[in-house]
């Protein structure tokens, strides 16, 4: 699903297989996805769609992954609001029970929160991406 806006208290994606919008409330949302005993910390699994029920992942960027090749696009829009909502959700403690803190001591997760230059050059209406009548 592509993740269209980042609102206070919700996102709004829409659904890659029937184009529908979501809202998808923040508390809903943690970062971490388990495969049997590894939990990835990269991954925020979105709920299923409201229409067609598909489930979709987000997708942070690797930390020191290449700058976007064409800045300014809906992929790099996108790649700047996914890797800010993850950084969201990590400082609210939005996290999968094994990343959480044990005994005193947190694991360390990688966060990419948007600057307040980037905002300014990329978001200038808010954390979101304005999409044309063709895309």
């Amino acid at each position: 699903m592509a993740l269209l806006e980042i609102a206070e208290t919700h996102v709004l994606q829409r659904c890659t297989r029937c184009n529908s919008n979501n809202h998808s409330a923040l508390e809903s949302l943690e970062v971490g996805v388990a495969r049997r005993e590894d939990v990835d910390d990269g991954l925020v699994q979105l709920p299923p769609c409201s229409s067609c029920r598909s489930s979709e992942f987000l997708i942070r960027a690797a930390e020191g992954a290449p700058e976007h090749p064409a800045p300014g696009s809906f992929g790099h829009l996108h790649r700047l609001l996914v890797g800010h909502l993850h950084a969201e959700l990590v400082q609210r403690g939005r996290l999968h029970r094994a990343l959480k803190p044990k005994g005193g001591t947190a694991p360390q997760v990688v966060t990419q929160p948007l600057t307040q230059e980037a905002r300014e050059r990329w978001f200038p209406r808010g954390l979101r991406i304005e999409m044309s009548t063709d895309e």
